[in-house]
């Protein structure tokens, strides 16, 4: 399946969705749109904060590859976390992965952006859009941004951001209250991302100095992680693994990817620990074994500090956000 969308505003991007928001909310803040039938299956929650203020929620599955082609006419500034599932994005030449667990700061104005979702995989992404037309603040970081037609600064491994998206989700409030509270979580998540700014271009310095070979070792290195995170090697196991010395494996990883190799697996840990318990497939013990942690106090506290709950209360939260959604609807 493949979208061509001319994106003049925030609303454009929904076109092609089918609003199935229930008659008596239809004046509220929040949407509901489901996705088309032969692409697959799964719904799309957006939330109208403001005019070109916006976050959405994203959880579905396609049974085919889906393209999204967009032709952005106005300044577009985006903050992505994607829980899981995966894919791609490419705008001006360049290339950014989807993948669980990163979060993209993205500033596009008059430029074409092509979104590539891949099939059979549960895609649970958050989208916070703002529409910079609307936006009243003057703000120096965001010079940064705008100085090019295409900016993107990826951030994985990082403890606040899924925290702040798992508060969004589960917002304990409704009607005037909501919007205050999701637009403040909202602000929050931005201002966490701004002032990476400075940090980002620390990390461009180092990341100059690499050659490509170093640069193709460090992406070895990340699959390598991705696939054994379970029992991951250890730093000078990774290094000897990909050619490189651990000095240049620990520095280059962190300029590339935005967090430490063990950040990264951690973060991969954690997410898997999160679907386990969320689909309560096993309980707090099974779990923490299943991702890799033998001591189960560890885990908690680990699994505490990234979604700032207890690995204990993953199912109860997630049944009481499913009876909650029914009762509104």
């Amino acid at each position: 399946m493949k979208l061509h969308i001319e994106s003049r505003d925030l609303g454009d991007t929904f076109g092609d969705f089918i609003d199935i928001t229930p008659s008596l909310r239809a004046n509220d803040q929040k949407r509901i749109y489901s996705i088309p039938t032969p692409s697959g299956t799964g719904q799309l929650q957006r939330f109208l904060l403001r005019k070109g203020l916006e976050i959405n929620f994203f959880d579905a599955e396609f049974h085919r590859p889906v393209t999204m082609d967009v032709d952005i006419h106005y300044p577009h500034l985006e903050i992505s976390y994607t829980t899981s599932g995966s894919g791609s994005w490419s705008a001006s030449s360049q290339e950014f992965a989807m993948t669980p667990g990163m979060s993209s700061l993205i500033y596009v104005q008059e430029a074409n952006m092509v979104a590539q979702l891949h099939p059979n995989e549960q895609m649970q992404h958050m989208e916070l859009r703002i529409d910079l037309r609307c936006f009243n603040h003057e703000l120096p970081e965001l010079e940064r941004l705008t100085s090019r037609s295409v900016y993107c600064k990826q951030t994985a491994g990082s403890a606040q951001i899924p925290l702040l998206v798992e508060q969004m989700k589960q917002c304990p409030y409704q009607g005037s209250l909501q919007r205050l509270y999701l637009e403040g979580k909202a602000l929050e998540l931005l201002a966490f991302h701004l002032d990476g700014l400075e940090e980002k271009e620390s990390a461009q310095q180092i990341t100059s100095k690499l050659t490509a070979d170093d640069i193709q070792c460090l992406y070895e290195a990340k699959d390598i992680l991705t696939r054994t995170w379970r029992q991951p090697p250890s730093l000078l196991g990774l290094a000897r693994l990909t050619g490189l010395n651990d000095y240049k494996l620990k520095l280059g990883f962190k300029a590339l990817f935005g967090t430490t190799v063990f950040g990264y697996v951690r973060e991969l840990r954690m997410n898997e620990a999160r679907r386990v318990l969320e689909r309560g497939e096993a309980n707090v013990s099974q779990t923490a074994m299943m991702v890799g942690y033998h001591n189960v106090s560890h885990f908690a506290s680990l699994f505490r500090k990234t979604y700032g709950y207890n690995p204990s209360e993953c199912g109860r939260l997630t049944a009481s956000t499913s009876r909650h959604e029914l009762h509104k609807i």
